[in-house]
């Protein structure tokens, strides 16, 4: 039982210390918290989709964890934290353009 319920608690714990670790990074850029903001640059051309990203950047929808679009000093990028095959997770700074 103490073994299952470490295999549900620890990727939870994981994707919140993700979500914290980011946190910092976004922080020092100016990130945009409305969906409808986000869609219209996506449906204008001005940027990618987050899933479109993150293929571009090798990896696949499912290992998403969390993402945020924030303007890195005039080119939008998207915060995308990836959880690996082995486990293990790390943030990514991709363009959105």
């Amino acid at each position: 039982m103490k073994t299952l319920i470490l295999k549900i608690l620890a990727p939870a714990a994981l994707a919140v210390g993700i979500g914290l670790a980011g946190s910092g990074a976004a922080q020092a850029q100016s990130c945009i918290d409305s969906s409808a903001e986000i869609q219209a640059l996506i449906s204008d051309g001005r940027i990618m989709s987050q899933y479109d990203a993150v293929a571009a950047a090798g990896y696949s929808a499912d290992q998403i964890l969390n993402f945020r679009l924030c303007d890195d000093g005039g080119r939008y990028v998207w915060i995308v934290g990836i959880l690996s095959a082995d486990g293990t997770a790390q943030n990514l700074t991709i363009s959105a353009e």
